[in-house]
């Protein structure tokens, strides 16, 4: 029984083979996109993380200069698959050019240094050090360090410098120079990538000796720490999860942490896309309408045929048998058209992975590959069939319910009322009664007039949001708050923050260049503050994961300004009307200081919180500051006074460094008094202009071949948000293309539809005089009305979007110290937009389904055709 209503749900597919092949076109163009956006995605993700795990190693994380007791924690979590560590013995510096590199041992606790090496994607080259008088170095040491070429062989004497802290909390220096023997180089598998390629931050210079083994010792027992590196269990895309997790638990400190970047970026993405909850919204939206598509089709389609379903009833057909005719239907069109989207949309991939491919895969000699992955093939498989069954459930519920009675009755047939609404009335006074019927014809099958329009609806949402300007205009705001000038160079870890220092000469070389039109240099340096205990913010201790049981010495931002730059950029953002005068001054022998005492949890609370728990102007605080006395660096104690404190809001709008905090900041008149030198080791620089590229490439090339420092680039990261930009842009086009074709064929499918219902009536009114220009005239009425509505709907749904994206920001942005982030601008030339092409689609859509009648014979056209 079942084989004949499958043979008759294939006749009708038949039937109506141009709806039918309609939702199976566009099942198929949605799916092909889904996979094809997804897949392309992760297929680069793959590509990326091959490049990074042969160029960094495949290691997860890091965590640095922590504690033997934590170490030993770390290892034994259970989340924690593979671990090795070795002992963090501090910084070799370089004071030629204040650049400085890490000293570890060998070997650590485990004894297992190879692997060590072999996780973090390098090999050694020479001998392994047997003391400490021997070292190893790689090959950013080497840059770092003036020996680079083969130093193998090679002595070298630096400073050996490392703080640390005793068990009260007080913070100690050791400083010693030291005499080394090169015998070992530490090379990358492959170093074909570097951080100006990758976009990562200044990369560290690694060092290796014998370390603190078999009574051999190089620092004090007391300063010595370690620094472990882990792979986590489980699924490998999901891992980036644990690496703050686990400092938080262990109270490591937010400073301990270097996770491999590049690495879990891409692992990252690769988890971002395969997830269902991370379906874009407007891939959602597409979804959405191809649901409303295959429920208008399916209405139409059968209740086409509700003559013949009562007809199959009469003759003892059950309900259960006419439901299982829609749903085979549906089931049939989903499978084909999910089926073929898969291969079309793997077929798109391949094209899209070759043409979409970067620079770093070229470079790394990487092959793009497709990366059929099975969770997206699942993802998109489910989304489409869940889609279409939605659609199906109505019409089901409805053609199961048809009676036998319906094959003797009319079934187009429509409620008569006894008189003519007010409303209705009003309508055919003032525009006439063939302009009423036209909107009267849109109430003779609402379901589908609201569907119709709806779709059109999330086309103008589409159009709207995707193109605002209000996403410029964040960007804009976003790039204000990261970067303030075209080119800033800063210390970076690679940078010995008391010995690097930009000689004049350079600066003054760099203001005077023709694309400069204003570069400044300022000093940017590191101390620590120290207070009682219980002065402090418990978060703050727990956060930063500080040790010791009386005192709290922690590091804190020293800076330095000119006056005027305290006057133009600090005062601003002064409390309580402070002024630059106030911290330019000493008062009573105390030199006075800005102070920002706020720090921004990112992962529990994601606000801003207090590190002094009373903190106010006049209080007399003690920093440790490194001071230079001759070629001696001594560790000081000194008090300085609190002149003013700065608004949460500096840290984005105010202050470059982007810190997470304690920062002191005071007039560059005081810092001979305080370090016991006066130097520059930042630099901002703006040009002429921006888009003079060849001159301002010379400045570029110029600050990095004679500043060794963390560079960066307004320019690279307006590149970066356009990039992006672009393929939005994209995505939104394509999304936009495939929605207002489905909205044109439901629109044509609903007023056709309409129109061969209501023939009769409409050759009847021809037959009493009705011309082509009034029909045509009703009909236009009806697309008007369609795409009236749409337009408003359109609107109202971006606009209600697009203001919820602005409180976000506020909101978001409000967290960071800024009060207001921006405002809303509503999106006319968009707007204008969708409203031509709504009124377009509209009109095409009548005008086509209204061709069948314009040169039909009135008397061809008055006959039953059922």
């Amino acid at each position: 029984m079942k084989k004949i209503y499958r043979k008759l749900s294939l006749q009708y597919i038949k039937k109506n083979k141009s709806r039918s092949l309609m939702m199976l076109i566009m099942i198929i163009a949605t799916v092909a996109f889904m996979i094809s956006i997804d897949m392309i995605d992760i297929s680069r993700a793959y590509d990326k993380a091959e490049v990074y795990k042969k160029t960094y190693g495949d290691y997860h994380c890091e965590y640095v200069d922590i504690s033997k007791e934590k170490m030993q924690q770390v290892s034994k979590d259970k989340r924690v698959g593979y671990n090795d560590n070795v002992q963090n013995l501090g910084y070799l510096i370089n004071k030629d050019n204040g650049t400085r590199v890490e000293l570890k041992s060998f070997n650590g606790e485990n004894d297992n240094s190879m692997k060590y090496f072999d996780r973090k994607g390098q090999i050694l080259k020479g001998k392994i050090p047997k003391n400490n008088n021997e070292i190893i170095i790689d090959e950013i040491s080497a840059k770092n360090l003036g020996i680079e070429g083969n130093p193998i062989g090679k002595k070298i004497s630096f400073e050996l410098r490392k703080s640390y802290n005793l068990p009260n909390g007080e913070e100690k220096l050791y400083s010693e120079n030291k005499t080394f023997k090169v015998v070992g180089v530490v090379k990358r598998v492959y170093s074909g990538l570097n951080s100006n390629i990758t976009g990562s931050e200044q990369e560290r210079g690694l060092s290796y000796t014998y370390g603190d083994f078999n009574g051999q010792n190089i620092i004090p027992y007391e300063a010595l720490t370690y620094d472990i590196i882990v792979r986590f269990n489980g699924d490998e895309e999901r891992v980036g999860n644990f690496v703050e997790k686990v400092a938080m638990e262990y109270e490591l400190g937010r400073i301990s942490l270097n996770p491999n970047g590049n690495y879990l970026a891409a692992l990252s993405k690769i988890k971002e896309k395969r997830e269902l909850a991370e379906t874009s919204s407007n891939n959602l939206v597409l979804i959405l309408t191809i649901v409303l598509l295959v429920f208008n089709m399916l209405n139409i389609v059968w209740g086409e045929y509700l003559k013949e379903i009562s007809m199959l009833r009469l003759i003892g057909a059950r309900k259960r048998d006419i439901r299982f005719m829609v749903i085979y239907q549906s089931l049939l069109l989903a499978v084909i058209g999910t089926a073929i989207g898969v291969i079309v949309g793997i077929g798109i991939t391949g094209i899209g992975v070759n043409i979409l491919k970067d620079s770093t895969l070229e470079i790394a000699k990487v092959k793009p590959k497709i990366h059929i992955d099975s969770t997206v093939i699942t993802k998109t498989t489910i989304i489409s069939i869940i889609s279409i069954a939605l659609a199906t459930i109505v019409p089901v519920i409805k053609i199961g319910r048809v009676g036998c009675m319906e094959s003797i009755s009319n079934s187009s047939k429509q409620k008569n009322k006894a008189k003519q609404s007010k409303i209705g009335k009003f309508v055919q006074d003032k525009f006439g009664i063939y302009r009423y019927m036209g909107v009267r014809n849109l109430w003779l099958k609402k379901t589908r007039t609201v569907i119709s329009i709806f779709v059109i609806t999330l086309c103008g949402y589409l159009i709207m949001y995707t193109f605002s300007s209000i996403h410029d205009k964040a960007n804009d705001n976003i790039r204000k708050i990261y970067h303030k000038y075209d080119i800033e160079s800063s210390m970076g870890i690679g940078n010995d923050s008391e010995t690097y220092k930009i000689p004049e000469n350079k600066i003054e070389k760099i203001k005077n260049m023709d694309a400069v039109k204003f570069a400044n240099a300022r000093f940017n340096g590191d101390a620590t503050f120290i207070e009682d205990k219980n002065k402090i913010n418990d978060y703050y201790i727990e956060y930063f994961g500080i040790d010791g049981s009386e005192k709290v010495e922690y590091q804190n931002h020293l800076r330095f300004f000119g006056n005027s730059d305290i006057k133009n950029v600090v005062e601003p953002y002064m409390l309580d009307n402070k002024t630059a005068k106030d911290i330019e001054q000493k008062t009573n022998g105390y030199v006075n200081v800005a102070v920002f005492n706020s720090f921004y949890d990112p992962i529990k609370t994601d606000y801003y919180h207090k590190i002094y728990k009373d903190l106010e102007v006049g209080d007399i605080i003690t920093l440790g500051v490194k001071y230079h006395n001759g070629d001696k660096i001594e560790k000081r104690n000194v008090k300085v006074r609190v002149g003013a404190i700065l608004k949460d809001d500096w840290q984005s709008y105010g202050d470059f460094l982007q810190p997470s905090g304690l920062e002191i900041i005071t007039s560059d008149d005081n810092m001979k008094e305080l370090l016991g030198f006066k130097a520059y080791n930042n630099l901002i620089v703006d040009y002429k202009d921006i888009n003079n590229i060849e001159e301002n490439r010379k400045v570029e090339k110029y600050i990095k071949e004679n500043i060794p420092a963390s560079f960066k680039i307004k320019q690279e990261f307006y590149n970066m948000q356009n990039e992006y930009k672009e393929e939005s842009y994209r995505e939104g086009f394509i999304n936009t293309t495939l929605v207002l074709m489905i909205a044109t064929i439901s629109i044509f499918c609903t007023v056709k539809s309409n129109l061969m219902e209501r023939r009769k009536e409409i050759f009847t009114m021809r037959a009493l005089g009705m011309s082509d220009k009034d029909m045509n005239s009703m009909n236009m009425y009806e697309a008007v009305i369609y795409a009236v509505l749409s337009i408003i709907g359109g609107i109202a749904l971006a606009t209600y979007k697009l203001l919820n994206e602005v409180k976000w920001y506020n909101d978001v942005y409000k967290s960071e110290g800024i009060e207001h982030f921006m405002d809303f601008t509503f999106p006319y030339p968009q707007a204008i937009i969708f409203a031509v092409v709504t009124l377009a689609t509209c009109i095409i859509a009548v005008k086509l389904a209204n061709r069948d009648f314009k040169n039909k014979e009135i008397s061809d056209g008055m006959r039953d055709l059922d």
